[in-house]
């Protein structure tokens, strides 16, 4: 319905009754993508109907990668086996669903005489690979990890059709320029990092981790048998540790955690994902359309039951998740310069290696520590206690507490943390704390404290703006806010390392406001007014100026700073 209006020449506008208007004609390509989405949805329900459960969400999940089904407890467990990846779309079940529909083609086509001498079938089944997997990453959504997976699994696939190997550095390196032509900025993303890391390091490893290691030539029936069984085993142990070391720093970098258990969860599940769950995914789709596919998506169930009863398992034990605090850029730096000197040569120029992977665990040992962290909109702190550890001040988001939290190498949750008014340390007017060096800190909510905390407090956070005779040393107000964003702070003697989200205060093209991401900590100063130097600090509007008057309402979530 659309309401019809009329503007009189004094600029006022009347309404009439609202009356029904047609729908615009779709594009052909918008009409398709509906109805794809539809068809996914469909399936979806399907899936989980069939499979029923958790089991059947994450079945679901799988094969059209609609993950709404999926509760948070079973979200918390396949992340605490360090087997989340599986329900993500992305590089493994790329190759899975090329290598179920390669290996179907070329079996049938080799089951037939004629066509196994003179048919390359390779190829064909290579070709069709190509064609089953591009489908299945439309069919799935076309997230940009699939997508990235994607182009890397049609280049591996079309290097048979070239006659070169399929697995080597070069054809890695030709999906990387691929996927940053179409997305530069996915360079600085975990998806991109981890993916292209892990290829890399199973790349280089791949003689280390070959699969007939154990079988042994002339081997007997019961000698090729016992020894397939241990290639299997020790390849997919070896497989799955290369690729956690290799994909250790960038998510250990942008999650601060680490899954311990992640080793023996792999090992667990891996073989039901291969030989069960996404056969049965490409066997249930090719069966849908003539509604064959319900057994299939019960035997998918049981076989995604049993992972996720293994995934309970592992995040029942004690420290099967680990948080570990955020270190820096250049560790980071490091430790991608040590992977890249130990994946790229093939000579023993891989021991170039060493030294920058160990000066970046020196650093990624050693990151900063703040003392004080204020979100974007000054409506919540947290500050570092007597013990050591940070505790919440005023009523940070959820969400940013425990982004501060995991920054800090604290695995606790962020509920708890919060400090409700009549606590003792808030009332209705605001929040008071202490720094480790007895320093007081006090967040003011209502224009009626400012008197008070401006003359005791050491640093002082508000949402408003702060009047100009405050004497605190310190004054993270409004003005700051809106020009820096969120701040972190250390004690630095009498004064404060300062580090801001956006640290230079220049504006971007799609946030007038802001500028670049959070710099390197440097000594901050306080104004002649008592608010932190701040050259970039945008003047106060109307509404800001006016005595009383409340922040704007900001409906943006806090950025966390990390």
């Amino acid at each position: 319905m659309r309401r019809i209006g009329a503007r009189l020449a004094d600029g006022a506008v009347t309404l009439a009754g609202p009356r029904v208007a047609a729908l615009p004609t779709l594009r052909h390509w918008v009409a398709a993508g509906l109805a794809l989405d539809a068809a996914r949805n469909g399936l979806t329900r399907r899936i989980a109907e069939a499979a029923g459960g958790q089991a059947g969400a994450v079945a679901a999940a799988l094969v059209t990668g609609k993950r709404g089904l999926i509760g948070p407890a079973t979200n918390d467990a396949l992340r605490a086996a360090g087997i989340y990846h599986v329900v993500s779309i992305s590089g493994l079940h790329m190759v899975l669903a090329a290598g179920v529909v390669f290996w179907l083609v070329r079996a049938v086509l080799a089951a037939v005489p004629l066509c196994a001498l003179l048919w390359p079938i390779k190829k064909i089944a290579a070709g069709f690979a190509m064609v089953g997997v591009t489908a299945y990453c439309a069919f799935s959504g076309w997230d940009i990890a699939a997508e990235r997976s994607l182009i890397m699994t049609l280049i591996m696939l079309g290097a048979i059709l070239v006659d070169r190997p399929a697995l080597s550095m070069r054809n890695l390196a030709l999906a990387a320029l691929v996927a940053l032509a179409r997305e530069p900025e996915g360079l600085l993303g975990p998806s991109f990092q981890m993916s292209f890391g892990a290829v890399a390091g199973l790349i280089a490893c791949a003689r280390l981790i070959d699969g007939r290691l154990f079988v042994r030539p002339g081997a007997g029936p019961i000698g090729r048998i016992v020894g397939s069984g241990l290639s299997a085993v020790t390849g997919t142990l070896a497989t799955t540790l290369v690729a956690q070391v290799a994909t250790a720093p960038f998510a250990t970098y942008h999650f601060q955690t680490v899954q311990p258990f992640g080793l023996v969860g792999n090992a667990l599940t891996l073989p039901l994902v291969s030989l069960v769950v996404m056969p049965s995914a490409v066997i249930g789709c090719l069966a849908y359309p003539f509604a064959l596919d319900r057994p299939v998506w019960w035997l998918m169930g049981q076989a995604v039951a049993g992972m996720l009863a293994i995934s309970d398992w592992i995040a029942g034990f004690e420290r099967a998740i680990l948080v570990l605090p955020a270190f820096g850029a250049g560790a980071l730096a490091l430790l991608t310069a040590g992977l890249l000197l130990g994946t790229l040569p093939a000579s023993r120029l891989r021991w170039l290696a060493v030294p920058p992977v160990l000066l970046g665990l020196v650093l990624a040992a050693r990151p900063d520590r703040y003392d004080l962290y204020v979100d974007r909109q000054g409506l919540g702190a947290a500050v570092r206690g007597p013990d050591g550890r940070l505790a919440a001040l005023g009523s940070p988001s959820g969400f940013v507490l425990e982004q501060w939290l995991k920054a800090d190498g604290d695995g606790r949750r962020s509920a708890a943390l919060i400090v409700r008014s009549g606590s003792g340390r808030c009332d209705r007017l605001g929040c008071t704390a202490r720094l480790p060096d007895g320093r007081a800190v006090a967040l003011v909510r209502d224009r009626r404290a400012f008197p008070e905390d401006c003359a005791r407090a050491a640093v002082l956070i508000t949402g408003l703006t702060a009047p100009p005779t405050c004497t605190s040393p310190l004054v993270i107000d409004r003005r700051v806010l809106a020009a820096r964003g969120a701040v972190a702070l250390g004690t630095d003697g009498d004064g404060f390392a300062a580090r801001y989200a956006r640290d230079d205060g220049r504006a971007l093209p799609w946030r007038p406001a802001s500028g670049r991401g959070p710099g390197p900590a440097r000594p901050v100063a306080a104004g002649s007014d008592g608010r932190a130097a701040d050259e970039g600090a945008a003047a106060p509007t109307e509404a800001e100026a006016a005595p009383g008057a409340d922040p704007a309402p900001d409906d943006a979530p806090a950025e966390p700073l990390q």
